[in-house]
């Protein structure tokens, strides 16, 4: 629903724009799926995001915002510092809910170890740790990716930790998450591609949910700005128990999307 028009006003500028220059080489191709390359030594870039999560067993809409403005540190070494805000609109029995906080602030570190042009892969490490009132979270990634000729492909193995402050007892949860990103260069600034994420949640040490998502990634890039979106229809449920839908609908939405817009200072 919200993706549609977002995709056609991206779509849109992307005709006007594909005669632009090519790109540095920080911009990002898929917004789940990251890849190895860094800032190098004394850039700077401001990055927006918009994370659209929409439909569960009830009516759920959720937007997800972050402000992040990274550092390159060294020609391998990056780091950043994020500003998140949530807003949600949910049913709970009869009543129609909508809230709006504050989540917290985010700060990453990344570094490249090897490039995905010199060397056979490209590969990253990649750290997260974020502070709020009511939860903390800590996110490791190992990125793989590779390009060859007009076309680049992405891998990443994700784990996430949380712990949630909402009750008297602090409840944990696990994420562990497989991001694969394909994406074939239309011009030297603009690709189309295909993002595939299987998030599965861990609570109390029980495997409780795997979903699927699917779905297009579209970006384009400058000298300066570039930005990608991406719409993820949730296409499969592993952990079906007997009597359970064909989606995971009580720990993941029908359709996430996002849109990541970046530009150098």
């Amino acid at each position: 629903m919200l993706g549609r028009p977002l995709c056609g006003c991206l779509l849109g500028s992307l005709v006007l724009l594909t005669s632009a220059p090519d790109a540095s080489a920080s911009e990002r191709r898929f917004t789940y799926t990251h890849e190895s390359g860094t800032l190098a030594a004394g850039e700077r870039e401001l990055e927006p995001w918009s994370t659209f999560r929409i439909g569960r067993d009830d009516f759920y809409n959720r937007i997800d915002s972050r402000l992040e403005l990274e550092f390159g540190l060294t020609e391998r070494l990056q780091t950043a510092w994020y500003l998140n805000l949530t807003g949600v609109t949910k049913d709970e029995g009869n009543v129609r809910t909508t809230e709006v906080e504050h989540a917290g602030v985010s700060w990453e570190w990344k570094y490249k170890l090897t490039d995905p042009v010199a060397d056979a892969i490209g590969t990253a490490v990649y750290l997260e740790g974020t502070g709020a009132p009511h939860e903390a979270e800590i996110e490791a990634k190992l990125i793989v990716d590779k390009r060859m000729g007009k076309v680049l492909v992405a891998a990443n193995l994700v784990g996430e930790q949380e712990w949630k402050f909402e009750t008297q007892d602090t409840e944990t949860e696990t994420i562990l998450a497989l991001d694969l990103g394909v994406a074939y260069f239309v011009s030297p600034t603009v690709a189309l591609g295909l993002e595939i994420r299987d998030d599965n949640v861990i609570e109390h040490g029980e495997w409780e949910a795997s979903a699927v998502f699917v779905g297009p990634v579209v970006s384009w890039s400058s000298e300066a700005v570039w930005a990608a979106l991406s719409v993820l229809p949730q296409v499969a449920n592993l952990k079906k128990e007997e009597g359970a839908g064909a989606l995971d609908l009580a720990h993941h939405e029908r359709v996430n999307a996002r849109l990541i817009f970046g530009a150098h200072f």
